[in-house]
């Protein structure tokens, strides 16, 4: 084989060995499970505005999940600002039934953290948030929509409602062995907290409070008494470390809770 041949050779060996890198390094990581009831980090870029930390939820009505990470994140976020809420329960006809929670419907700031949420389906799962009738294989499209237009509309970088929806529909929970909304029955966006500031972004997609705990409870019994449920106040923690982390430079800006 004359010297212009081993060249060749050579450089169609490196040219397969680059595509095999490239196509591992994109598809197996992309591919990779991600734990449960934990936030990880999934980006270096700030999605918030300048000088501040932005705490994003996506939820539904019904949703048991959302109705009890709701503790949580009231339990950080009053010391962050100004929360409205209702008093509810989750859809009676969704296991696990009549969970007591808060419905989030304004905060106002007077910290560093911004606080967004959007409800996307109704108490039912049937329809969107202002019960629009959904067929039943179409919540997760229509889901996406929803959420693609209400973070819009709350000024959001469209990034944000991106990586909700791939990390719901995309990344498996290793517990799981699925993504967090093909788990779930029927296939639909369940719930998530995204958190990013100057130091990145962070996300969960499953339960950070057990909503069974709080079976049999009313939601002005839980709101009186929040300092009785560890799992609501481990979680609360949580979302105030992660929220720490997110800040880098703006942490000494955040309250001590």
């Amino acid at each position: 084989m004359d010297r212009r041949s081993v060249i060749i050779a050579i450089v169609g060996i490196i040219i397969i060995i680059i595509g095999v890198v490239v196509y591992v390094t994109h598809f197996v990581a992309s591919a990779q499970s991600i734990p449960a009831g934990k936030f990880i980090k999934i980006s270096n870029e700030d999605l918030a505005p300048k000088g501040k930390v932005i705490v994003v939820v996506q939820s539904w009505y019904g949703c048991p999940v959302g109705a009890a990470a709701s503790w949580a994140i009231y339990d950080v976020l009053q010391h962050y600002g100004n929360l409205s809420y209702e008093l509810h329960y989750s859809d009676p006809d969704h296991s696990p039934a009549n969970i007591p929670g808060l419905i989030f419907t304004n905060f106002t700031s007077n910290s560093v953290v911004e606080f967004y949420v959007a409800y996307v389906y109704n108490e039912y799962l049937n329809g969107s948030y202002n019960n629009t009738p959904i067929p039943q294989d179409q919540l997760i499209p229509v889901g996406e929509q929803i959420l693609k237009e209400e973070y819009a509309q709350m000024g959001l970088p469209p990034q944000v409602a991106q990586l909700i929806i791939q990390y719901e529909t995309q990344v498996p929970i290793s517990q799981y062995g699925k993504p967090a909304a093909i788990y779930v029955k029927p296939p639909h966006l369940n719930f998530a907290i995204l958190i990013s500031g100057p130091n990145g972004t962070y996300i969960v997609t499953t339960p950070i409070v057990n909503p069974t705990i709080l079976e049999g409870y009313t939601p002005q019994y839980v709101l009186s008494n929040i300092g009785q449920f560890p799992q609501i106040i481990q979680a609360a923690q949580m979302i105030q470390n992660t929220i720490l982390e997110a800040a880098g430079p703006l942490a000494g800006e955040c309250p001590t809770i």
